[in-house]
């Protein structure tokens, strides 16, 4: 994994899961490469470009829709491994991964009722 030459673009990438670290090396080259910038300005619009599709990226938090005999329902949650744990023990599996924000506007109409699951 390259590092950033920026060192604050480096700790947001180091809060950054592993898919999204690769996507960033991926988008930061084709900018520079491709597009001519400087690798410093290739990289921190690489993170304006994630950040873009996936606003809680940093957060840590995601929405995910998990689909329980075709009927779908939402969790809030910080580890997708305990999401995919509890809804295989609701007999469903996680169908969708959304920002928290998307999810709230699109799914709930601006607003949306949280109730703790443990």
């Amino acid at each position: 994994m390259k590092r950033a030459v920026d060192e604050r673009v480096q700790q947001l990438i180091d809060r950054m899961p592993e898919e999204f670290i690769e996507a960033w090396e991926e988008r930061s080259a084709i900018r520079e490469y491709d597009g001519g910038l400087s690798r410093l300005h290739a990289e921190a619009l690489a993170l304006l470009d994630l950040l873009d599709g996936e606003p809680d990226l940093l957060s840590n938090v995601r929405a995910y829709r998990v689909d329980l005999d075709d009927e779908p329902r939402h969790f809030v949650a910080s580890s997708e491994q305990l999401l995919r744990e509890h809804a295989a023990s609701l007999g469903g599996e996680i169908a969708a991964r959304r920002s928290v924000a998307w999810t709230v506007d699109e799914e709930f109409g601006g607003l949306a009722e949280l109730t703790g699951v443990a």
